[in-house]
């Protein structure tokens, strides 16, 4: 009974955090606005341990049915090796079915190969895009220093700020924008694009539009990446806000949020810009001190958390150790 329990309190958080956690999370108004980097660890983590908890039912289903296994030696030592790792006695394997047991080990590991392949393959055409969009800045654009920050300059009136997730951190401003911001407001923009590279956003966001491409159907999955990219403006904005000021930053955003504003030169996935995400939110955090994070739903999202944690753990050590005292071997 106890791993049938266990089945059912995981597939019940499995469903409560795939359809209810998103709105917990993020309801009318962005839950940790005056929090934006907490928000984006949540969001993150809540969607990194969603997947883990997925995958954990595959070898948890495992404790509790029956069924075919393959002929000869290559079956025998699956049998035992399942029969090992179980915790709990043979009689609690209480269902029968047709379905050979390896095959609830090897759906998850498909999945989990599938999720690595498509990252793979996703971060592969990114660098392969961002390599032909630094060619085309070096062949149109000019470097130069704007307040103790490299940036590249793009001959162009529309305006557009945006960061890349190079080695060198590269920074590219049109001259449409430097013509419409001030000077404290280019320090706010500039400051905001280094806090994006700083804080890794990037490569934040990369992983799970990436996530998002396999298990997008699952609501949870669907919005962590929107809601982390809006927060990861607005942890931004705080950066750049105390760099300038917050009169500076929201004329910035007006700057480059009217009529105009453009992205150029076929802008790259992993790019980040300046007045591209969640500005209606942004404007109205400038305008006044949003409201902190209740308790009861950092309680929930952190109490839940901590369950699937511990279940993936439960479920996903007996493996571990089976794994690595080599019982398994032919």
């Amino acid at each position: 009974m106890i791993p049938l329990a266990l089945a059912l309190a995981l597939l019940v958080l499995l469903v409560a955090g795939a359809t209810i956690g998103p709105r917990v999370l993020g309801g009318p108004i962005p839950t940790f606005s005056a929090r934006p980097r907490l928000g984006i660890t949540i969001w993150a983590v809540s969607a990194a341990v969603w997947t883990l908890a997925f995958l954990a039912l595959g070898p948890l289903l495992t404790w509790i049915f029956t069924g075919p296994g393959l002929p000869g030696r290559v079956g025998f030592v699956c049998r035992r090796c399942l029969a090992a790792a179980n915790p709990f006695p043979a009689e609690s394997q209480m269902w029968t079915t047709d379905v050979p047991v390896f095959a609830m080990l090897l759906i998850p590991l498909s999945l989990g190969t599938w999720l690595i392949t498509s990252a793979t393959i996703r971060r592969t055409r990114s660098r392969e895009h961002l390599r032909t969009h630094l060619s085309d800045l070096t062949a149109v654009a000019e470097q130069r220093r704007l307040h103790g920050t490299q940036v590249w300059v793009l001959p162009t009136s529309d305006r557009a700020v945006y960061s890349l997730p190079t080695r060198r951190a590269d920074i590219v401003i049109s001259q449409g924008a430097l013509d419409a911001l001030s000077r404290d407001e280019l320090i706010a923009v500039l400051s905001h694009e280094r806090a994006h590279i700083k804080q890794r956003h990037h490569a934040l966001l990369g992983a799970l539009h990436s996530l998002r491409a396999v298990l997008g159907w699952v609501p949870l999955i669907a919005a962590a990446a929107q809601a982390v990219a809006t927060y990861a403006e607005m942890a931004a904005d705080d950066v750049a806000r105390r760099a300038s000021s917050i009169g500076a930053l929201a004329g910035a955003l007006l700057a480059l949020g009217g009529p105009g504003s453009s992205a150029v030169l076929d802008t790259p996935a992993l790019a980040l810009h300046s007045a591209q995400t969640g500005t209606l939110w942004r404007a109205r955090r400038l305008a006044s001190a949003p409201t902190p994070p209740s308790g009861w739903c950092v309680a929930l999202t952190g109490g839940a958390l901590v369950a699937m944690t511990t279940a993936i753990v439960l479920i996903v050590t007996p493996y571990v150790s089976l794994a690595l005292q080599g019982a398994c071997g032919l």
